[in-house]
């Protein structure tokens, strides 16, 4: 131990003692009292007074190792506090001390670290202050000779600061409240002269919600969930084996990616996912970490270190990270702002795979586009588990009007109207039934079924000439998937929406086709797929020399499909007119990329025109056949098994 600071180690560990005290409130009878130097750092600013107050607990808490002449000691700052804040009241703590202070940076560049540990190793006493939850050099982590956590935002140092810049007393909730604020709010709950319970009021009014509500809670994920359902019961039993010892946390699933259309409650069977294995919830979001303060990259992986910081303190946690395919796909990102996004993902990855480990955290993510995510994040040992999250059906449509409006879940009419709701989402559901409430609430009286049926907006009722012209959209689809041999036609239909209404999907008429689970598929094959999708329209070109609107508009509807399958015909299979195949050289996830690129669009065109043009030679070649089979359809509203067999054209 350094001679001169031994001798001086009674003095000084009187000193921090003594400022302990005074910031540890009332001692027996005698009142609180803040030293001179104390108060004069607590007018100056709240956030430094904080910061002073817990280094002075740190260095009580490791005295001995701080006093070693050649101490490296490495302090871990909260995430939501400023490094430069606890650099200067450092500063002031150890001012006639010959001690090295150094900030370590937030992350590490994609070459590697951009800083020369050594450069600060070579100082007899160095202090290194780190964010939590971000890495920190592996050279300072050899070389400590101390490691600790500030512990700022202590409710004595609170309440302190709030008598000494008089903003009166706060109870040990608000103190609570308070202390997971960042620190540069400090200087507005703390107000000289304000009252600091006020702000705390404020708090709990204006505070961010969590996407979790108390119903949320107590979904059944045994129901309307399907394969997602059966993870999450899967995930309960593994977790409890875990706890009880049965199980290493190296066999219970990492991460899981739900992913599907928006409104389909991935969101909220992440919370239930949480309830129903009682882990805590931490819920947040890309786009949450991109808006952290001035959205710097310092500041994103900052917040993103936070979430993940909270998740493993707070372990069993479930990680729950929404729009997760915003943070995108190394391989795509615009030179302008790849060094950004690059760092960011390599970040997340870091965090996801860390090496201090993240026992008892399982990460979550949900998003609509999964191809856009870089293949590294959800490649096994991260988000391991990829599960989808269509559109409700029938059933599941009606287990989620049930759940929203439990007083009419027997009821036998609430599964009927489920039924005539094709293509709306868990959202829309619940749009729905909170405008039949909000109905009968006004009117002081207990919500009915006839109240969710004036909330949903009657289809109209289409007449005969409409239901051929939709019949021969659908035999078109039908004569051309039979003859091709695409698959095994199950049943076509129509909807009148009088009599027969859609049920699967939002649309006038549908066929089903069983395709067979094949090894591969030829060039022939994926044409003959391209010719089926575009039939539909070159059926109605043929009958009526015109087509309508049934084959377009929307991102599943035939021309989407065909267009997307003649895409990966080019981009994918090399199935253009070069064999070529070079991976992510085209952005398949940009339609105004594919647009620009004038030789790709071309080549999809002559698919498509080509596939058009052979569906509609080969209907008229069958105008007979397509007639027939439209009227019979057009007569049932429903063709199947022998129905079809009866119809398919003959042997020429």
């Amino acid at each position: 131990m350094d001679t001169a600071f031994r001798d001086n180690l009674e003095e000084y560990i009187t000193k921090l003692q003594r400022i302990a005290i005074q910031l540890n409130g009332l001692r027996g009878a005698h009142p609180l009292r803040i030293g001179r130097e104390g108060a004069a750092i607590a007018m100056r600013s709240a956030r430094l007074f904080l910061s002073y107050c817990a280094l002075v607990s740190l260095v009580r808490r490791n005295i001995e190792l701080i006093s070693e002449p050649f101490c490296v000691a490495l302090i871990i700052v909260p995430a939501e506090w400023q490094l430069t804040d606890v650099n200067e009241a450092a500063k002031i703590l150890f001012k006639d001390e010959k001690i090295r202070f150094y900030l370590h940076p937030a992350a590490k560049s994609r070459r590697g670290w951009d800083i020369d540990a050594t450069e600060q190793l070579v100082f007899g006493k160095v202090i290194i202050f780190a964010t939590e939850g971000s890495p920190v050099h592996e050279d300072f982590e050899l070389a400590a000779t101390m490691r600790d956590r500030l512990r700022t935002c202590n409710v004595r140092h609170l309440r302190a600061l709030a008598k000494l810049r008089g903003c009166g007393d706060i109870s040990d909730d608000q103190a609570a409240l308070i202390a997971e604020q960042p620190s540069e709010r400090m200087e507005a709950i703390f107000r000289i002269g304000q009252p600091a319970r006020r702000a705390a009021l404020r708090l709990t009014e204006l505070g961010p919600k969590r996407p979790v509500s108390e119903k949320a809670k107590h979904l059944d994920l045994s129901k309307g969930f399907g394969a997602a359902g059966d993870w999450a019961q899967e995930l309960k039993k593994d977790l409890q084996d875990w706890r009880d010892g049965k199980l290493p946390w190296s066999d219970v699933d990492k991460g899981c990616l739900l992913y599907g259309p928006p409104g389909t409650g991935k969101t909220k069977f992440a919370a239930a996912l949480a309830a129903e294995c009682g882990m805590h919830l931490e819920a947040t979001s890309i786009s949450r970490w991109q808006s952290s303060k001035d959205g710097h990259l310092g500041d994103m992986l900052k917040a993103m270190y936070k979430a993940f910081a909270a998740a493993r303190e707070n372990a069993p946690c479930l990680l729950f990270l929404d729009e997760f395919d915003s943070i995108g796909d190394r391989s795509k990102f615009v030179s302008s702002y790849a060094d950004y996004s690059i760092q960011v993902v390599n970040g997340l990855l870091e965090c996801i795979d860390g090496i201090e480990g993240r026992e008892g955290v399982v990460v979550v993510g949900a998003c609509n586009n999964p191809e856009r995510i870089d293949p590294a994040l959800v490649r096994s040992g991260r988000l391991e588990k990829h599960i989808h999250f269509p559109l409700p059906d029938a059933q599941g449509r009606a287990q989620i009007l049930a759940f929203h409006l439990p007083s009419l879940a027997e009821h036998p009419s609430l599964k009927e109207i489920a039924a005539k709701l094709p293509g709306k989402s868990g959202a829309d559901l619940e749009r729905l039934t909170r405008d039949a409430r909000r109905v009968a609430r006004r009117e002081h009286r207990g919500v009915t079924i006839d109240d969710l049926r004036e909330k949903i907006e009657p289809l109209p009722v289409l007449n005969e000439g409409y239901q051929l012209h939709i019949a021969i959209h659908e035999a078109g689809h039908a004569l051309i998937a039979h003859a091709l041999r695409v698959g095994r036609v199950e049943r076509v239909e129509v909807f009148d929406n009088a009599q027969n209404f859609a049920t699967d999907i939002d649309a006038h008429g549908i066929t089903v086709i069983q395709h067979q689970r094949l090894p591969f598929r030829t060039k022939g094959e994926m044409m003959n797929l391209v010719a089926m999708h575009l039939a539909g329209a070159a059926a109605e070109e043929v009958f009526y020399k015109d087509r309508s609107t049934m084959a377009t508009g929307s991102s599943r509807s035939d021309f989407a499909m065909a267009t997307e399958l003649a895409v990966e015909m080019v981009t994918k299979y090399g199935f253009g007119t070069s064999p070529y195949y070079l991976p992510s050289s085209v952005n398949t996830n940009s339609p105004s990329e594919l647009w620009r690129d004038r030789p790709l669009r071309a080549e999809v065109d002559g698919i498509l025109r080509t596939e058009y043009a052979r569906a509609k030679d080969m209907l008229n070649g069958l105008q007979q056949t397509l007639v027939k089979f439209a009227v019979q359809l057009a007569k049932h509203k429903r063709l199947q098994g022998d129905q079809l067999e009866k119809l398919w054209p003959g042997p020429s």
